[in-house]
């Protein structure tokens, strides 16, 4: 029976669907998943169709306009999926559905390129015998069959453009040959790989023989995918300890068996070398590749490869979740403790989550790796919800490198930069060039000084619609706004008192690439970061050059941080360990520990035992004396206690409002009345505190226990980054005991949560910053 009615959730922030009547040309067409145009008040909005409800309490429904490319359908899992997200998140269905397609899809500029190919309709002894009988009279044509028949029986296409040309001839011998039917030309569609010239030069790999460890690892994981049953494992190995080679052996068990992998990277820069690195060990196996470096016609080639069963293996970035792969077997979450797979505009998910989610959804296992897994996954590990794999000595014979930490002072931020590096780190980074090994130095700050101050009047060089100092970048002599992207000349005097008189402070890469360049003048030194590294291929190329020992020395932010391998570095150099620690957030330590462990394992991943010098102004703090000792245990002791005190995650579940406007005193009336409305909603709940089913207390605790596990809302407060882009911020914070209790509070408030003109609302569940 055709449906008359159609259920679709619109492309917009609402947390609901809409009923649309189906005109009869399109009735016995659409489908679940379809992607369609609909009237949305005074506009036309995407949506896509969820079911086909029996009737409507609306009367007059307005029709559908249209389905949008039928071939995209979204799959009842991912429809399943998306809507989990939807409920979870407290986010638009139809926006999480939009976010999960490429968006050169999404805006219907999506481009595939079409190749005309020529294929010989004969044999190569037909082509060579008919070229030689009209040699003399159509010399032309003879030329194109005897190129036809060069390669053989097996291999006769080629393609239109690069046969005229070899050929030395014109379309109308081709058309002549048509006519005759000795060829046929065809069209097709070129699915376009980013890797496939690196790919087609790799070497025929060596199978690494397993440690014990590992061994035991892809044993247990194997036994797990045979059973076919969901399970999260996480994977916790120290830097270098062979955690791609354990996901390797996994993947290979679930493609062999006929099934499909995900492997997701945090940082696009690890994409190039996971790629490669992947392709070489599956040989015959097709990789695709997804992120956001990609340009648009790459990544629509590569999803729709995706789509069609095509590719065994996906590598992609945070949105690589999203993609719609038949018979997935195995989903794997490399650097699973990184930030960067939580996205910070709407919709706002965790990727990492997702993916437990998906596993559990589709009865597949999940695998979470880390040299500095984050506290709420070791936790669930540790209460047993996931499977623990421990990695605990490097794959190498001489173990982790070792760890110097160096005490600053005052002099690293001298305005020459001649403090930046100590004496012991330029000690050895002399010894290394002197013997021809690499160094990695490495500063989580972009730019040549962090901020312009006037010495007469102080006076700081300041982003006009950010409370945030300008940046200066000396390439471009440009100050920048890292927030808004706001660039403004450098001002030849103070805007406020005019004094001539401007001191440049701060240090960003740019300022140390000048100071290594000016202590070591014959090195050969790399930038890398976001500004000297746009696009992928820029990326892939700067990483192969310095993997090639084309450079000394590596100068980098975050993007050199993790899941690289350079055997030729024997040296890491951390320039400034206490970068973001004493940020106001709870996960500062931790982020700490993580950044500084990570960062030092870059060290000896060769044939030598690697140095990492760490220097810092803050020796004795827990976060960094545990990461240089390697004492992560202590580290995970010290931070849960404190966690557990405070009731923050992994002990409690957090939710951020974020109230923003142009008018400061606007945004504080309706922060203040949200955040009464939230107080309401708790004290509401009964004073005993006696658990009930549609209650805000923890149901496993009963009397005063209960009561102490209500959500506790903290503020409002401003923001610690009072405002960014012209808009003053303040928030809310929810803590409770369980997401359940979250869930059920903001249930009760959702229709009272809408802000008054002139005042934006994010909400954002489990939060990844507290900025």
């Amino acid at each position: 029976m055709v449906a008359s009615i159609a259920e679709i959730v619109v492309n917009a922030p609402l947390l609901r669907s809409f009923h649309y009547s189906v005109p009869g040309d399109l009735g016995t067409d659409l489908r679940r998943g379809h992607r369609v145009l609909v009237p949305f008040g005074h506009r036309t909005a995407t949506g896509v169709c969820v079911g086909f409800p029996a009737e409507s309490e609306v009367p007059e429904l307005k029709p559908i306009k249209s389905i949008l490319h039928p071939e995209c359908r979204f799959d009842e899992h991912l429809l399943e999926l998306t809507r989990w997200i939807s409920s979870y998140y407290r986010v638009s269905w139809g926006e999480i559905l939009e976010a999960a397609l490429p968006p050169a899809i999404r805006s219907g500029k999506a481009k595939e390129q079409k190749l005309r190919e020529v294929i010989a309709l004969r044999s190569p002894g037909e082509l060579l015998e008919e070229a030689g009988r009209i040699e003399r009279r159509a010399a032309a044509q003879a030329r194109i069959l005897r190129k036809l028949a060069e390669d053989g029986p097996g291999n006769r296409e080629i393609e239109r453009g690069r046969l005229l040309k070899e050929s030395r001839a014109g379309a109308a011998s081709l058309d002549r040959l048509k006519e005759q039917g000795w060829l046929e030309e065809t069209t097709r569609v070129k699915r376009l790989d980013p890797y496939e010239s690196e790919a087609a030069n790799l070497p025929p790999r060596q199978e690494p023989v397993l440690n014990p460890a590992q061994a035991a690892a892809v044993e247990a994981l194997e036994s797990g995918l045979d059973s076919a049953e969901f399970k999260t494992w996480l994977l916790y190995g120290v830097s270098g300890s062979g955690k791609t080679e354990v996901y390797l052996r996994a993947l290979r068990r679930v493609l062999d068996k006929g099934g499909r992998g995900l492997v997701l990277v945090p940082e696009i820069a690890l994409t190039p070398q996971t790629v490669l690195r992947f392709k070489q060990a599956l040989p015959g196996r097709q990789v695709a590749i997804l992120h956001s470096m990609l340009s648009p016609n790459e990544r629509t080639s590569q999803w729709r490869n995706i789509q069609e069963g095509k590719a065994d293996l996906v590598i992609g970035a945070r949105s690589a979740i999203f993609a719609p792969i038949p018979d997935l077997g195995l989903i794997v979450v490399d650097e699973e403790h990184e930030p960067s797979y939580k996205q910070d505009t709407s919709p706002r998910y965790h990727a990492r989550d997702i993916a437990v989610m998906r596993g559990k959804l589709l009865e597949v296992s999940v695998i979470l790796g880390s040299a500095t897994p984050s506290l709420e996954s070791l936790h669930n590990a540790r209460e047993g919800k996931y499977g623990l794999l421990e990695l605990p000595e490097r794959a190498t014979t001489h173990g982790l490198p070792r760890v110097y930490v160096v005490q600053l002072d005052g002099s690293f931020y001298r305005s020459d930069g001649s403090g930046l590096i100590s004496r012991e780190l330029d000690r050895m980074v002399r010894k290394e060039l002197e013997r021809g090994a690499q160094s990695i130095l490495y500063l989580n700050r972009r730019g040549f000084t962090t901020y312009i101050q006037c010495s007469e009047c102080g006076y700081v060089l300041s982003c006009d619609e950010c409370d945030v100092s300008l940046t200066y970048h000396r390439g471009d002599n440009l100050l920048r706004c890292h927030y808004c992207d706001l660039k403004e000349m450098v001002p030849s005097s103070c805007p406020d008192c005019r004094s001539k008189r401007l001191r440049h402070s701060g240090v960003g890469t740019e300022k140390v690439v000048a100071e290594i360049s000016r202590r070591f003048p014959d090195a050969r030194v790399l930038r890398l970061d976001r500004d000297t590294v746009r696009n992928h291929r820029l990326l892939r190329q700067a990483l192969g050059a310095f993997s090639r020992g084309e450079y000394d020395i590596l100068v980098g932010t975050q993007m050199v941080a993790k899941g690289h391998d350079f055997p030729g570095v024997n040296l890491v150099g951390i320039l400034l360990a206490d970068t973001g620690l004493h940020f106001p957030d709870f996960r500062a330590a931790e982020r700490t520990w993580q950044l500084v462990t990570q960062v030092a394992g870059r060290a000896g991943r060769g044939d030598e035992r690697g140095l990492a010098i760490i220097q810092t102004f803050s020796p004795n703090h827990y976060a960094i004396e545990s990461a240089a000792k390697g004492e992560s245990d202590e580290f995970f002791r010290r931070e849960l206690e404190y966690r557990r005190t405070l009731g923050y995650p992994p002990f409690g579940r957090l939710v951020k409002i974020l109230l923003s406007g142009k008018v400061e005193e606007k945004v504080r009336e309706e922060a203040a009345r949200i955040g009464e409305i939230l107080r309401q909603a708790v004290s509401a709940d009964g004073s005993d505190g006696a658990p009930n089913s549609g209650g805000l207390s923890d149901l496993k605790k009963t009397g005063a226990g209960a009561l102490a596990s209500r959500p506790r809302i903290l503020g409002p407060a401003p923001a610690p980054l009072n405002r960014l882009q012209g808009k003053f911020r303040i928030q809310i914070l929810i803590k409770s005991p369980t997401s359940a209790v979250n869930q059920r509070l903001l249930e009760r408030v959702k229709d009272r949560l809408k802000p008054r003109r002139g005042v934006d609302l994010v909400l954002d569940v489990d939060p990844q910053s507290m900025l």
